[in-house]
């Protein structure tokens, strides 16, 4: 998870978020009211809410274009978890939580890509002999019985991970 982001008020302006995301480094923020989480605002939302709809970032503020309410995990919870959860809800980000409170964020691409400030180990993902779906566990006995469980039973069955380019 990571500690670095940015945390911005839901009556900011679009262009102060922006800033703030900016001073962070961060690609997202923790929006939050009157010290509470209430939604958060990435990248994309701006872009596509704001800057795409022509609308001025001075003049909208984040809480109309923000998602909520902030989904989150606990700090205890594996990367399956994670992965698991962001999946059946369609989202790239989560808050972790410690104590009902916000802690840090965890990403999608930073699970994906192994950019995470903590290390996990890889038997939490993957025993040895085991291939095991990450989003829910279930023991396939090669990879393309993998990946056909995993496309039937999380991706709708589109056949993308089979090379079933035409739906791309």
């Amino acid at each position: 998870m990571s500690r670095d982001y940015a945390e911005v008020e839901s009556t900011d302006s679009v262009a102060d978020a922006a800033k703030k995301m900016k001073k962070r480094g961060a690609t997202e923020a923790l929006v939050v009211s009157s010290g509470s989480p209430v939604g958060m605002v990435t990248e994309r939302d701006i872009l596509y809410k704001v800057v795409a709809a022509g609308s001025s970032p001075t003049a909208v503020r984040i809480q109309d274009i923000m998602s909520s309410p902030v989904e989150t995990v606990g700090e205890t919870a594996t990367v399956g978890e994670a992965i698991a959860k962001m999946s059946k809800l369609g989202i790239r980000r989560l808050g972790v939580t410690s104590q009902g409170k916000v802690v840090g964020m965890v990403t999608q691409k930073a699970m994906v890509s192994g950019n995470v400030q903590q290390n996990v180990p890889l038997p939490e993902l993957a025993p040895p002999g085991v291939l095991a779906c990450p989003y829910c566990g279930a023991v396939t006995k090669n990879r393309d019985e993998l990946s056909v469980h995993i496309d039937h039973a999380h991706m709708g069955g589109v056949g993308l991970l089979q090379g079933d380019v035409t739906k791309w």
